[in-house]
């Protein structure tokens, strides 16, 4: 009679894992470089950042072509500072280089406001035309002569200093609108005599910026 076989158990296999050698000194150089980097990085968005600011007088887009070159720039640039790249990875790069450009743009526009500075016009719009209790349409046309009222609205990121309106063409005195409750400067004319007449509305800020806005009314005898 045959002998059954016997089954051997099953050998399981064992793994073992070895960590890889960990250099703490490579690796805290490494971070202290990287550290180094956003931080001059930062600091030269704040110098391109004033640099911008004094360009303005020339034309805005100077100043924004100059971060922009900067930020595009900004690993070139290290070339020139005392700190060793090699350990300084591409997408490092790209988080500096977005850094710098948001930093250095709001370093810009920072300055441009007061109370650093003021660049920047007043702004004139939604010009109301109103005779006899009835506002005109967009146009200024068929304006009933006798006294016509122009309210309009003026804003600045500073102070106003004043707002005037003038007709020069028939009149040298330039008048002062005054602000009304609700925030609108207003001004009543006497019109004596029908025809068209080029009127102005001339805003100052205290930084001396100033923005004029000019159209025809259209005054008739009623």
């Amino acid at each position: 009679m045959a002998q059954k076989k016997r089954k051997e158990p099953e050998v399981k296999e064992e793994y073992s894992f070895t960590p890889p050698d960990f250099n703490e000194k490579e690796f805290l150089e490494k971070d202290i470089t990287v550290t180094k980097t956003v931080l001059l990085s930062a600091l030269l968005a704040t110098v391109f950042g004033v640099v911008a600011y004094f360009t303005t007088d020339v034309a805005y887009v100077i100043g924004l072509l100059i971060i922009v070159i900067g930020a595009v720039a900004l690993k070139w640039i290290f070339q020139f500072l005392p700190v060793d790249l090699s350990a300084v990875e591409n997408k490092t790069w790209i988080g500096n280089g977005a850094m710098f450009f948001f930093l250095a743009l709001g370093i810009w526009i920072l300055l441009l406001n007061p109370p650093f500075g003021d660049t920047v016009d007043p702004q004139i719009h939604d010009l109301e035309i109103w005779a006899n209790g009835i506002q005109s349409d967009s146009n200024y046309r068929n304006v009933p002569m006798g006294e016509v009222t122009f309210n309009v609205t003026v804003t600045d990121n500073g102070e106003l200093s004043k707002v005037q309106f003038s007709i020069p063409d028939s009149d040298p005195v330039k008048y002062d609108m005054v602000k009304g409750d609700d925030g609108r400067y207003e001004v009543v004319y006497n019109f004596t005599a029908p025809g068209m007449y080029r009127f102005y509305v001339t805003a100052v800020d205290e930084a001396g910026n100033i923005q004029e806005f000019t159209e025809l009314v259209e005054i008739v005898m009623v």
